[in-house]
Order: C-alpha cells, then sequence, then structure tokens
C-alpha cells in the first residue's frame, strides 16, 4: 500500500465514523462510532466528577481466515 492511499483511506473512514456511518473493510474488521452518555466518576481522593458525554471510534476486527 501507497502512503497516498492509507492517508485516503483513513480521511475516508474518519469521515464516514464523523457522520456515524459503520465502515466494514472485508478481511480487515468494522469501524463504528459509539457514544457514552455523562457519567459519574469517583476519584481517588473521594470526590466524585461529571464526566460530559463523548462519541468514540470501536474498531472489531474480522478474525474470518
Amino acid at each position: 500500500m501507497t502512503k497516498a492511499f492509507l492517508e485516503a483511506f483513513v480521511i475516508t473512514v474518519r469521515d464516514q465514523i464523523i457522520m456515524k456511518n459503520t465502515v466494514e473493510v472485508k478481511g480487515l474488521g468494522v469501524f463504528k462510532a459509539e457514544h457514552m452518555s455523562q457519567q459519574q466518576e469517583k476519584r481517588a481522593d473521594g470526590t466524585t466528577v461529571m464526566m460530559p458525554p463523548k462519541d468514540y471510534m470501536e474498531f472489531k476486527a474480522d478474525l474470518e481466515d
């Protein structure tokens, strides 16, 4: 794979994830956007803080040979 191909691939996957689309690449796996709601986190010093909601990318490898 060339550097130009890899750069274009990363940009394409990123753009699709931003639009909340799932990207399946046969032989590689599935990329998809996930959302984590706001939640409380208890710190080691005993204080509780609210963690803001966030979106993240999940990848599940295609393990078929």
